[in-house]
């Protein structure tokens, strides 16, 4: 059974020489596979998924190949396409090496509030707008 990531940290901050620990062969989680079990936990397709979260379908199938790391836009498009909670959607960015949402950052919190309350992709994207804030469909940067 796979130690939780609270003990990890545990054992981690409480080491008094880190190098047994941390030379040990470590299983990196992959963004790919996490995607692909919570498609399956949701009962979608990625034909599905692609055509939910609107994703290019090249593009889908070279991030559930783990040849291409989306960005956190098409993440959190996933994450709405998906119904995450606040949790899975904060473990997905990690996954996927983009910045956790930051409720102090207006855009995020107005993504967090559409998390929270189950609203849809669409939904979200309407809140942004009246906001205004960054379409989750726009360049980032």
């Amino acid at each position: 059974m796979k130690e939780s990531t609270s003990k990890l940290l545990h054992r981690l901050t409480h080491l008094e020489n880190p190098q047994t620990y941390l030379s040990r062969r470590w299983e990196e989680p992959c963004l790919a596979s996490e995607l692909q079990r919570l498609l399956s936990k949701a009962g979608m397709s990625p034909a599905d998924w692609i055509i939910t979260a609107d994703i290019s379908r090249s593009y889908a199938y070279q991030i559930l190949r783990n040849e291409r790391r989306p960005g956190r836009d098409i993440l959190l498009r996933t994450a709405l396409a998906l119904s995450l909670d606040l949790e899975q959607t904060q473990r997905l960015l990690a996954l996927g090496s983009c910045g956790a949402l930051y409720p102090r950052l207006r855009r995020d919190g107005a993504v967090i509030y559409a998390l929270s309350h189950g609203l849809s992709l669409m939904e979200t994207e309407e809140l942004l707008i009246s906001l205004p804030e960054r379409s989750l469909y726009g360049k980032e940067g």
